[in-house]
């Protein structure tokens, strides 16, 4: 099966929207949302959420997502810092739409953190007797209003097997990696994957996963982000 990614405005924080309500008036509290974290940031220190200026995820580690939080709806101000400290090593404003559920993705590193936004409509249901997967491509490319101005697409496939397994066939995903992404979960026999991105027509992998075993039930994100050097990197989210 081979699924194609929406496209989502690119700026610098990454909301992952799973489902919206009444958007009511612009700003100010309009009902709450639910949200939570997931830490990518390069670096492997331990990260705080806070929204509003209070912390509703403290001590999310490198490659794990934090519970679900209700916050309130409206323009509010998102801030990361390191666990425990009082700086802030990034924020955002941001419009919450009452009734949706958020999904901020930290990225880059701690001395330049990136927090990058996509929309998701539906990100799927766990099933507790499959092994769950979903793609996340990370980009902070941000898409000119004119359309003439766009930059060339960055065309990749995903292949999701099992290690040593030669890439051939149709791949299961593919992408434009101008644009952030977020993925429904696919679902596979629990096992042990290893997730490719592979420019179109080729067998060239510009990024590739370690080994990722996943049991019955369990949940993970494996994500994408091209580096302001050119390298492209990957991280794999334990979402449950």
């Amino acid at each position: 099966m081979r699924i194609p990614f929406g496209r989502v405005a690119g700026l610098a924080l990454l909301l992952a929207v799973a489902c919206a309500g009444d958007t009511g008036g612009p700003g100010g509290n309009r009902g709450t949302v639910t949200m939570r974290m997931m830490n990518t940031a390069a670096g492997g220190a331990a990260l705080d959420l806070i929204v509003a200026g209070k912390v509703i995820a403290t001590g999310v580690q490198y490659e794990r997502a934090s519970a679900l939080a209700t916050v309130p709806g409206g323009l509010q101000t998102l801030a990361v810092r390191r666990s425990g400290e009082a700086g802030v090593l990034a924020s955002k404003s941001v419009d919450l739409t009452p009734g949706a559920k958020y999904t901020v993705m930290v990225s880059g590193s701690l001395a330049s953190l990136v927090l990058t936004p996509s929309v998701v409509v539906d990100t799927g249901l766990a099933k507790s007797d499959r092994a769950n997967l979903r793609i996340i491509n990370i980009s902070t490319i941000v898409m000119p209003q004119d359309s003439a101005s766009l930059p060339p697409p960055i065309p990749l496939n995903v292949y999701i097997t099992a290690p040593g397994v030669a890439i051939g066939g149709a791949s299961q995903l593919s992408l434009d990696a101008r644009v952030s992404s977020y993925s429904s979960l696919i679902y596979f026999d629990p096992g042990t994957y290893v997730v490719r991105f592979v420019t179109p027509g080729t067998t060239t992998v510009v990024a590739e996963t370690p080994a990722i075993p996943i049991a019955a039930g369990q949940v993970r994100a494996v994500t994408l982000q091209r580096q302001s050097d050119g390298i492209w990197r990957t991280s794999v989210v334990a979402e449950e």
